[in-house]
């Protein structure tokens, strides 16, 4: 939740929750570990309530110096070698960002059925207090390089999901599930002029700042075949246009995924999909 899976797990953490008859509400907060820290401040809170077989929940939140990971070159990782930074666990590149999102999910069971869905929207904003390099990172890593001003205007994120599941039997069940994802376009970078996007308005896959949507599809079959076993097989299917679909191989096989715009025109792909099978086994405690 907040935009990053980096931050999925919170480190000194506080959270209360209270049920009022079929209401309830929930609260927690991150307490931010030091001024250099990838662990900032995190406020969420949330109201639900369930009634006859149908469930809502609303939540909402803040995530200070929210960290998006990405790899270091070798020359990056040469110097900070050479500067005798301390690495942990290991040097990750970062985008730090101020994320403010709100999130409403709905459930209803009838019979052997049961009905979701849910609508996320996520804005990312350049950072009220900047990370440098050396910032220790959730898991023990360390900030090898940080970008602090990748969204010169904000990103706006949003995704939406709808979906089905039927019990064949009480220990066979079906799920199928839809999701939409869109971006705005949005000015990346320091400044207008450092910008791969410095108009805000493209509408293809020639930066990821670019307007951009993912599409997928998915479907699932679970056998619970013993207590706290069961075994699943499942496929999905995915599509990303645009923006979202910037950087894949797929776009630009022969140039490695890179985008390439000739006399202002992309000339390469705007479009990239997926199709994704799995089954395995889980043991549940």
């Amino acid at each position: 939740m907040g935009g990053d899976t980096e931050n999925r797990i919170f480190d000194n953490s506080f959270e209360y929750r209270v049920n009022v008859g079929p209401v309830r509400f929930a609260v927690e907060t991150q307490i931010r570990n030091g001024g250099n820290s990838g662990t900032g401040n995190i406020y969420q809170g949330d109201v639900g309530f369930d009634y006859l077989g149908f469930s809502m929940d609303f939540l909402g939140g803040k995530t200070f110096d929210g960290i998006s990971s990405n790899v270091l070159t070798a020359s990056q990782v040469a110097g900070l070698n050479a500067a005798g930074v301390s690495f942990g666990k290991g040097f990750l590149a970062t985008t730090v960002s101020d994320n403010t999102y709100f999130q409403v999910g709905a459930k209803y069971t009838i019979g052997p059925w049961k009905l979701f869905g849910g609508y996320e929207h996520i804005n990312f904003a350049n950072p009220n207090n900047p990370l440098a390099v050396g910032a220790f990172l959730q898991g023990g890593y360390i900030a090898g390089a940080t970008n602090n001003t990748n969204f010169f205007t904000d990103r706006v994120l949003q995704t939406a999901w709808v979906g089905v599941r039927y019990a064949i039997t009480p220990a066979l069940d079906i799920t199928g599930a839809y999701y939409h994802e869109w971006q705005n376009s949005f000015i990346n970078g320091a400044s207008i002029a450092a910008s791969t996007n410095p108009t805000g308005t493209c509408t293809d896959a020639r930066s990821t700042a670019c307007s951009g949507t993912l599409d997928a599809v998915s479907f699932v079959i679970d056998w619970r075949f013993a207590r706290h076993v069961d075994v699943y097989a499942g496929v999905m299917w995915s599509q990303v246009n645009n923006g979202l679909a910037n950087g894949f191989l797929q776009t630009n096989p022969a140039g490695n995924g890179a985008a390439v715009v000739t006399g202002g025109v992309l000339t390469t792909g705007n479009k990239a999909n997926t199709f994704d099978p799995g089954i395995g086994v889980r043991y549940q405690f």
